[in-house]
C-alpha cells in the first residue's frame, strides 16, 4: 500500500454506496484536478518564498535533513480546525521524521505572527511557514481554484496536498487527499501523519 502512494500517490474513496451519477462524476472530477495540483513526481519543486513563524526568511535547502524535506500545504492554522488538527496529529511524528532525514514543515497563508502563536500555544516544535501571499502557494501551483473572490477568507488558501522532496530539490513522492475541492469539503480528509512517515522510512 505504501508503495502505491510513492508510485501512483493516494486518493482515498471517491463516492459513498449509491451516491448519485452526477455526484460520483463530480468527484472523479475533483479526484483528477487534486492529482494534477503542483510538480509531479520527478519534477523539480519550486524554490520556497517564505518565513518561518520567527519571521526569518527559509528556503528549502535551510529545512532540508540528510534526505530531504517534506512539506504540507495546508489552509490555515488560525481559522481552519482541521488543519489546526492534522498539524496537531502530525506534531508528535515530527521527531520520527527528522531522525529519517527527512524533516516536515507545514506551510500556510496564514501571517509568521499567527503562526508563532499557535505555536507557542500549541507547543508545536515543527517547522511552520508563513506564505501570506501566497508566492509558494502559487509557484508550486496548488492554489484551491473554489476560492476566487479576493474578498473571501480562503483566498490564497492551498488545496491540502503534501510534497516529498529529496536532497536534489526533486519532489519523490506527492499526497494528496479525500476527493473534493472546496464546498466539496475534499480539504476535510487529511492523509495521516503515519502513513507519510512509514513511506519516507520506506524509502
Amino acid at each position: 500500500m505504501l508503495r502505491t502512494f510513492l508510485v501512483i500517490l493516494a486518493v482515498f474513496s471517491l463516492a459513498p454506496i449509491g451516491a448519485s451519477a452526477h455526484a460520483q462524476g463530480a468527484l472523479e472530477t475533483a479526484a483528477d484536478a487534486a492529482s494534477r495540483f503542483g510538480p509531479e513526481v520527478g519534477q523539480v519543486a519550486p524554490a520556497l518564498d517564505v518565513t518561518d513563524a520567527a519571521g526569518a526568511p527559509r528556503t528549502l535547502e535551510s529545512l532540508m535533513g540528510e534526505q530531504g524535506m517534506v512539506v504540507y500545504f495546508n489552509r490555515s492554522l488560525d481559522w481552519c480546525p482541521i488543519c489546526l488538527r492534522q498539524t496537531l496529529e502530525l506534531e508528535p511524528h515530527a521527531e520520527a521524521f527528522a531522525d529519517a532525514g527527512w524533516p516536515v514543515a507545514v506551510l500556510t497563508y496564514d501571517a509568521a505572527e499567527t503562526l508563532g502563536q499557535v505555536a507557542e500555544r500549541r507547543g508545536l516544535s515543527m517547522a511552520l511557514l508563513s506564505d501570506p501571499e501566497s508566492r509558494t502557494i502559487d509557484a508550486f501551483g496548488v492554489r484551491d481554484p473554489i476560492y476566487d473572490d479576493p474578498d473571501h477568507l480562503a483566498y490564497g488558501v492551498p488545496y491540502p496536498i503534501t510534497f516529498v522532496i529529496d536532497r536534489d530539490g526533486v519532489v519523490v513522492a506527492k499526497f494528496w487527499h479525500e476527493a473534493g475541492l472546496g464546498d466539496q469539503r475534499g480539504y476535510a480528509t487529511r492523509i495521516s501523519a503515519e502513513d507519510v512517515l512509514a513511506a519516507v522510512q520506506s524509502r
